[in-house]
């Protein structure tokens, strides 16, 4: 038997092929002529009774050579859930993997810091007497002194949400010559990641590390070399956490 379907198909159907060059089609109306001869889905031997989303039986039909079958039965049938996003028209079956999104930290709060004189963020540059240009850092001023900590760290809250963490090493700057090392370490003080030994010479580094799970981010900066005095300059440009879960 044949039945004449009108209208914008709304049903996601297996088979169905979107001619479109974007990823969200022009919505068309057109008439099809479908038929329907009481096709059975059967899976692994069990026949199985195709239902939308509301429990209503929903037949299979034929297709100008193509049997088209719920996708939602289909994918139920499999243990998988199913979902419509109507913003994107898109179809999800199993896990809804959202694309990654950078997220950059330089208008986000840190938790706690220690022997920092000064924190400074921002989109652009806009403190310190760098001589570098800098978007999207971070960037801190520490004391430098023979006797004191040459140890200066900053904590940020990641609350399990970054999949990773990227950005770009500056090279020091100051009023003295330095050189040191910044390590990144997780809330369990487990070692993620650790930079090479930054000089005012050396090019700028861009640097990625895995944080999955991590519920914080403990950024360490560890002064190398000679027991100089006076102050120093620090600064991660393009500095974000990676995530889907926005």
């Amino acid at each position: 038997m044949k039945k004449r379907l009108q209208g914008l198909i709304a049903g996601v159907l297996i088979g169905v092929m979107l001619t479109s060059g974007g990823v969200l089609a022009k919505q068309v109306s057109e008439t099809i002529n479908a038929v329907y001869m009481n096709v059975k889905l059967v899976i692994d031997g069990e026949e199985i009774t195709p239902k939308d989303a509301n429990g209503n039986v929903v037949e299979p039909f034929i297709y100008n050579g193509t049997t088209y079958l719920p996708v939602r039965a289909v994918g139920e049938a499999f243990n998988k859930d199913v979902h419509w996003d109507g913003e994107t028209a898109t179809v999800y079956v199993g896990d809804i993997v959202k694309p990654a999104k950078e997220v950059f930290l330089y208008d986000k709060p840190y938790k706690s810091c220690e022997n920092i004189r000064e924190y400074i963020s921002g989109k652009e540059y806009k403190a310190f007497n760098f001589k570098s240009n800098f978007n999207n850092f971070i960037g801190f001023q520490f004391g430098l002194s023979p006797e004191g900590n040459r140890k200066s760290n900053v904590v940020y809250s990641l609350n399990g949400l970054a999949k990773k963490v990227k950005g770009t090493f500056a090279p020091p700057e100051g009023n003295e010559v330095y050189e040191g090392v910044i390590k990144f370490y997780n809330e369990n003080g487990k070692l993620l990641y650790q930079s090479p030994i930054l000089r005012p010479s050396v090019n700028p580094i861009e640097f990625v590390f895995d944080t999955h799970n991590c519920l914080e981010l403990k950024i360490e900066f560890e002064i190398k070399g000679k027991e100089n005095t006076g102050y120093g300059y620090c600064a991660i440009n393009d500095f974000a956490i990676i995530t889907t879960d926005y």
